[in-house]
């Protein structure tokens, strides 16, 4: 029995507008094109959205070179909040230490002028898929 109930991107990070733009097992990069509805009241990206974007980029990265069967959680996530996010935001990941199911990896957030936004690193367990 798979773990997997969805055939690509959660419900939840489909809602958000995340796209992946490439995963292979070098590395991840998607992109949250701009939304008013993941404004904060300064009109910036909130927060809570970069950090999805930071973990949903993650988890597929950590995951990558297994079959498209497998699944991700999170263990541990560190955001550092470097600028204000603002228009279209571009995420890039990869994997520091590849174990067996426990994954270590690090990712940044870029805005269209190439500003680092956040930073952040993360321990994933990956669990391999049955096809």
């Amino acid at each position: 029995m798979s773990l997997v109930q969805f055939e690509s991107l959660s419900p939840f990070v489909e809602m958000m507008g995340i796209e992946v733009l490439d995963a292979n097992s070098d590395g991840t990069r998607t992109r949250l094109p701009p939304r008013e509805v993941l404004q904060n009241r300064k009109g910036d990206v909130h927060g809570g959205a970069i950090a999805t974007l930071l973990d949903t980029t993650m988890g597929i990265a950590a995951r990558a070179d297994f079959s498209a069967q497998a699944a991700s959680s999170t263990l541990s996530l560190t955001v550092n909040y470097l600028n204000p996010g603002r228009g279209e935001l571009h995420c890039v990941a990869r994997c520091l230490k590849k174990g067996r199911s426990i994954r270590f990896l690090e990712a940044e957030v870029l805005d269209q002028a190439g500003t680092v936004v956040a930073t952040a690193i993360a321990t994933f367990k990956v669990f391999a898929g049955v096809e």
